[in-house]
């Protein structure tokens, strides 16, 4: 325990040898003034080493206090979201599905959890598709593993998934139809996004999180950072269009990132993305950009597992894999 953690959370001796543990609290008065007031609690002994186990506890449980009663779904899906999200690849995902989840089960506690339940939450969702309820069912799955690890709740409800799993989407875009998206993109960041995408097959949330330190113009390499978790993002060399394309748009940067819109990081171009798509007669989402480089490499005699393992530099297929992305566009 750390010497300023000792100061706030001190000692005191009562008269009568029992060890109480003092610190001081800033409450707020119904003026909206605050003022300082002083709390403490007994450690039960008069013993000094079991006063400071004691101590110790005590401290463990302020950041991990658990509700007095079995707390709501609600309440659950708030903690999960304010605590877990922001180390997630996409905060704003875990808000449409708890955005979802809340008017059914907000109220109810985690022992409601049982399969006939998830069964009338799919019926009512039933103009979701299959993918979609299973996402956000399991955030609620999720957010309940949280609550356990957590001691919130004693145990995770199991439960069985109300859908099937829909089949893989094998959706990508033929080399025509990229080209027409190119060339039809007014935004030059879309187009810069759209030309990453295809000659790295990079994920959406690792082109837009790049900034121009992670790129070595002399080597030719697009460094992608490290990535959510344990999982390392891919190095990557740049073809002749992406080199030229980054040059230039390094002359006109504002910011540190490589993705810009009028001086300004973009979070997302899903939306911008699919106007451009109903504009050429196209259906895609920008992670079919991903699965398009990985068919083109496929198709250019890369095999899976090569396309599945860029992570690192020292490839010695690397050349292959450049001769085959400067052929992507």
């Amino acid at each position: 325990m750390s010497r300023t953690m000792q100061e706030q959370y001190r000692f005191w001796k009562h008269s009568n040898g029992t060890i109480y543990i003092v610190w001081n609290e800033r409450v707020e008065l119904t003026s909206g003034n605050f003022h300082t007031q002083t709390r403490r609690i007994s450690t039960g002994t008069t013993d000094w080493k079991t006063a400071e186990k004691f101590r110790s506890q005590f401290i463990a449980r302020l950041d991990n206090l658990a509700p007095s009663v079995e707390p709501t779904i609600g309440y659950l899906l708030d903690c999960y979201r304010h605590e877990h999200g922001p180390k997630t690849r996409s905060i704003e995902t875990i808000d449409f599905h708890i955005k979802a989840l809340r008017p059914f089960f907000g109220d109810l506690l985690p022992s409601h959890i049982s399969n006939k339940l998830l069964e009338r939450y799919a019926e009512q969702h039933r103009h979701n598709s299959n993918g979609t309820i299973l996402r956000q069912l399991g955030t609620l799955r999720a957010a309940l593993r949280y609550a356990a690890g957590n001691r919130w709740i004693s145990n995770i409800p199991t439960f069985k998934m109300p859908v099937r799993k829909p089949p893989p989407r094998d959706l990508w875009l033929t080399r025509e139809q990229v080209a027409l998206l190119l060339e039809k993109a007014k935004a030059s960041h879309l187009k810069l996004f759209i030309l990453l995408a295809v000659s790295t097959a990079a994920r959406s949330g690792a082109i837009l999180d790049l900034t121009w330190s992670q790129i070595d113009f002399k080597s030719r390499l697009i460094d992608f950072g490290a990535g959510h978790g344990n999982k390392r993002r891919a190095i990557v060399p740049m073809n002749d269009d992406v080199y030229n394309a980054l040059m230039t748009a390094r002359e006109l940067a504002q910011t540190d990132n490589v993705i810009e819109f009028n001086g300004r990081r973009i979070k997302s171009v899903k939306g911008s993305f699919w106007q451009l798509c109903s504009d050429c007669g196209i259906k895609a989402s920008p992670h079919v950009l991903r699965h398009t480089a990985a068919t083109w490499l496929v198709m250019d005699g890369v095999s899976l597992r090569e396309v599945e393992d860029f992570s690192a530099i020292a490839k010695p297929w690397l050349s292959r894999f450049m001769a085959n992305i400067r052929r992507i566009i």
